[in-house]
């Protein structure tokens, strides 16, 4: 594991981010608390930038795309990125002063690219790093030069291709990937890598990150007053030859971010010790004393991916909202109501004829259309009865879904994923209810555990009876129906414990 190379990329961009935010900045505009705002976290929606789950207004916005100035044109769903300005009052709009981006990392796809067995996440390294890419939640997108028809997807990546890569590293040194831009289909000496880390071994110009050599005696420094120095964290552009980089350009990266009063910051938890001491990238945070926590239930460990509003005081992000950004409960299906049928913030998903589930969406629900590819849509674009989409996010608690991201795919097998709350055995099938969806099972039907193992009959009474027993903690199981003759048939193809 290459863990040099994924130390300091997000906290480092975030502190250029607070440098950027002078009072100069805020003139004029009422931020809370009257001081700079600060937000990282990906990019959701468009109309405005939607990040974190506040609606920026960008009129007055410069833009740092990748060390270049550039426009809101150039940001796209899944981008890390980190907003200077302000938050108005009601909490979910501000004015951006400011917006920088900056890739986790860039290079070539190296094999051999491993899918699980239901074929919803993959893996592969770049650079030394494993990279993990989710069909529901990373989107996928191709540089402007390349022939737009260019197909670039979760099942079209291929070994070899050149991809930046936008996302958040988890405890085991993993990058969660929330997007991947095809930059080159084919890796060659011309492609263009980045890699970002600290210096080591460094002898006059040469360097190393994790298992490369730079070398850096023809690129041009940027932030680096004193020159390269042993352990300065540093951005690398260049060519890449075997394990040998010839640097284009290497830029000198802050450390950790000034302490400052409004800081929202999206990302995976590591280094848990208990609620008052965890990190997020190279950020510390105390979440001991937050006000507010959605989910109510929401328990904090390592690998949750989170979103943490709060203050830097001496280098220590101290939370006082925290909000969750992963969510067990899934569904595939089709939307049958949206408004003015349903509430402003709402719409409905039929899994089975008669049975909906309500969806519930926030200004911090990413929206994306793999099908009109459509950079702006949200919740007024639905089309009932049309469109088919992927949900995730958490239980409301009233049996529906609050959601973190809502997909619309090309129309294919529905799936229900939550808590269980009913089963009935009728051999030699029965029925069993997850999100108030009531799925028939037969002898036809698989059902496995979390181990993708097959249970067999005394494994799923065992089931069953812990699903309807009160005292047995909610089993989180998953239901596939991928009826072949036009649509779900209500019996379900497989049963997972999740």
């Amino acid at each position: 594991m290459n863990t040099l190379l994924i130390k300091s990329t997000l906290a480092t961009a975030i502190a250029l981010s607070i440098a950027a935010c002078t009072p100069a900045d805020s003139e004029g505009v009422a931020g809370i608390g009257g001081s700079g705002y600060v937000s990282s976290g990906s990019v959701s929606g468009f109309g405005s930038v939607f990040v974190n789950g506040v609606e920026f207004e960008t009129d007055s916005s410069t833009f740092d795309v990748d060390g270049v100035s550039g426009t809101q044109d150039d940001l796209a769903i899944g981008m890390i990125v980190q907003v200077s300005g302000t938050i108005n009052a009601d909490g979910i709009t501000g004015n951006a002063t400011n917006i920088r981006f900056d890739d986790q990392l860039q290079g070539p796809v190296t094999g051999p690219i491993t899918y699980d067995a239901d074929r919803v996440t993959a893996s592969f390294t770049v650079l030394g790093v494993n990279v993990i890419i989710d069909s529901g939640s990373t989107s996928f997108d191709i540089d402007g030069d390349l022939p737009a028809s260019t197909v670039f997807d979760f099942d079209s990546i291929a070994e070899d291709n050149n991809v930046e890569i936008s996302g958040f590293f988890d405890s085991s040194g993993n990058l969660i990937a929330t997007r991947v831009e095809l930059k080159d289909i084919t890796f060659d000496t011309s492609s263009i890598i980045e890699i970002e880390g600290r210096i080591s071994d460094l002898s006059g110009n040469t360097f190393t990150i994790g298992g490369l050599t730079i070398d850096a005696s023809s690129a041009s420094f940027d932030d680096l007053p004193n020159g390269l120095i042993e352990d300065l964290s540093v951005e690398v552009k260049g060519t890449l030859a075997g394990t040998n980089v010839t640097a284009i350009s290497v830029e000198g990266e802050d450390d950790l971010p000034d302490d400052t009063d409004e800081f929202e910051l999206e990302g995976i938890i590591s280094d848990y010790v208990d609620d008052s001491n965890f990190m997020i990238d190279d950020i510390r945070v105390d979440a001991s004393n937050v006000k507010t926590r959605e989910p109510a239930s929401l328990v904090l460990k390592n690998d949750i991916r989170i979103e943490v509003e709060g203050a830097i005081i001496n280098g220590i992000l101290v939370a006082n909202e925290i909000e969750s950004e992963g969510g067990d409960i899934k569904v595939h299906a089709m939307v049958t109501a949206v408004p003015p049928v349903t509430a402003a913030n709402t719409f409905e998903v039929s899994p089975l004829s008669g049975q909906t589930i309500t969806v519930t969406v926030s200004t911090n629900t990413q929206f994306e259309d793999d099908i009109g590819e459509n950079k702006f849509f949200n919740i007024s674009d639905l089309v009932a009865n049309t469109d088919f989409v992927e949900v995730r996010g958490f239980d409301d608690g009233n049996g529906g879904i609050t959601a973190v991201e809502v997909d619309v795919k090309e129309a294919s097998k529905v799936v229900v994923q939550g808590y269980a709350s009913a089963a009935i055995s009728t051999p030699p099938g029965g029925t069993i209810t997850v999100l108030g969806i009531t799925f028939n099972f037969d002898s036809k039907t698989k059902f496995d555990d979390d181990a993708d193992d097959v249970l067999n009959g005394a494994d799923i009474n065992a089931l069953i009876a812990d699903i309807n027993n009160p005292s047995t903690a909610p089993q989180l199981i998953k239901i596939e129906d991928k009826d072949e003759n036009g649509g779900p048939d209500g019996i379900a193809d497989e049963i997972d414990i999740e």
